[in-house]
């Protein structure tokens, strides 16, 4: 294990910004994805979510504030494409029929090329002609690997030889509808964001082979996409455990590409979101299950005592049973966390000049979290309030002209 100085060195660096993260190698253990509580409801009998389905409440919740059969229908649409084509994009689960999920499909001969500059700039624009808001790459770590696949348990994931980067893509939710959270139209945007996940990553990995390259796709599974993010220089790890980016904020899907492709690797960035969080703590106040810390300071270890908690990072645990608990309670999914923080804002010269201020003089967050509860007062601005589900069915954003 770490000596004490050695943790306390790493703390003090990613304070700084020296480190993007701080792993104790002597604790931390590649996770298996069948442990990620998605996966345990399929099989861990003494979890209480044990084979409940989030929406199994659905027909009880219809005709509650923000729980329509229209809500109901649209956010299961919004999954249409990620739950029903997954032989386009996800290694694990290929079909018999559907395409090599790694192998080149070139006819025209591989691209050759040494330029890493310039084949970045390639992915990156071609990543955002397929629907990406922001596209980072970094070299893989196989400790941000999972060790098993959820339906894989004794085959070891393992990358084809020669893949050693991933191309890390954003997908922008709308912001609008997060609003909404907990109620349905928060949980249509989620659903849309993976289905567009799906088909970024699958366009994105199938780019690459038509220039004579191995490539995977992968969504959630096969690797932790939040550190991954964050080695990408996409953003920050936030209080919650997700990725805080300096332009969305936490309005955002990850999903990635392996390859081989020569690439240019992107640095990790530090805009005062570790600072910030110390100090904030509005995503643990407004998380209906208390599943969040409230502590000053992150943790090497989980204190909740949960294995899908897997310890050795230096960072703020969730309680991800709790939270599964209460989407199952609310029979949708929640992103309450997501809506209230103050780095998930629209585009603004004020919310520019705060961000500004964060990265640069942290001794003023306090004030900047006040002027956030502070808006939050106001009816034309409500940062951070929960939006009546009506707003987003009669307003005029969604009226198609």
């Amino acid at each position: 294990m770490a000596t004490p100085d050695s943790r306390k060195h790493m703390e003090n660096a990613l304070k700084k910004g020296k480190i993007p993260l701080a792993i104790d190698k002597s604790l931390y253990r590649r996770f298996s994805e069948r442990d990620m509580i998605f996966a345990r409801v399929m099989w861990d009998e003494t979890f209480s979510g044990y084979r409940r389905a989030i929406n199994e409440k659905e027909g009880t919740k219809v005709g509650m504030s923000g729980y329509s059969q229209e809500g109901y229908a649209a956010m299961n649409a919004a999954w249409m494409v990620h739950d029903s084509f997954r032989q386009a994009f996800s290694w694990e689960n290929p079909k018999k029929e559907a395409v090599s999920l790694t192998q080149s499909t070139t006819k025209l001969g591989k691209f050759e090329s040494t330029a890493v500059k310039q084949n970045s700039q390639i992915v990156k624009r071609i990543g955002k002609v397929f629907g990406a808001c922001s596209v980072g790459i970094t070299k893989l770590d196989p400790d941000y690997l999972f060790l098993y696949s959820h339906n894989r348990q004794n085959e070891p994931i393992k990358l084809p030889e020669g893949v050693k980067y991933a191309i890390v893509m954003l997908i922008q939710m709308d912001y609008q509808a997060l609003k909404t959270s907990p109620a349905l139209p928060a949980s249509i945007t989620t659903g849309n964001g993976y289905s567009r996940m799906a088909f970024t990553i699958a366009s994105m990995a199938d780019f690459l082979r038509n220039l004579g390259y191995q490539a995977i796709p992968a969504g959630n599974d096969t690797g932790l996409s939040v550190p991954l993010a964050v080695q990408a220089g996409l953003g920050q790890f936030g209080r919650n455990g997700l990725l805080i980016n300096p332009k969305y904020g936490q309005a955002v899907r990850i999903c990635k590409v392996y390859t081989d492709f020569p690439l240019e690797i992107d640095q990790p960035i530090d805009f005062g979101v570790t600072q910030f969080c110390r100090v904030c703590k509005k995503c643990a106040k407004y998380c209906p299950s208390q599943s969040i810390l409230y502590d000053d300071d992150p943790t090497w270890e989980s204190p909740w005592g949960s294995f899908s908690n897997n310890n050795g990072a230096y960072k703020w645990y969730v309680n991800v049973e709790t939270c599964y608990e209460f989407w199952v309670k609310n029979s949708t999914d929640c992103s309450n966390c997501m809506r209230v923080c103050p780095f998930t804002k629209p585009p603004g010269l004020a919310h520019d000049v705060a961000r500004f201020f964060i990265k640069y003089l942290p001794i003023l967050d306090p004030l900047w979290l006040r002027l956030d509860n502070l808006m939050a007062l106001f009816p034309w601005w409500r940062y951070g309030k929960k939006d009546n589900a009506d707003k987003f069915w009669k307003g005029k954003k969604y009226l198609g002209k």
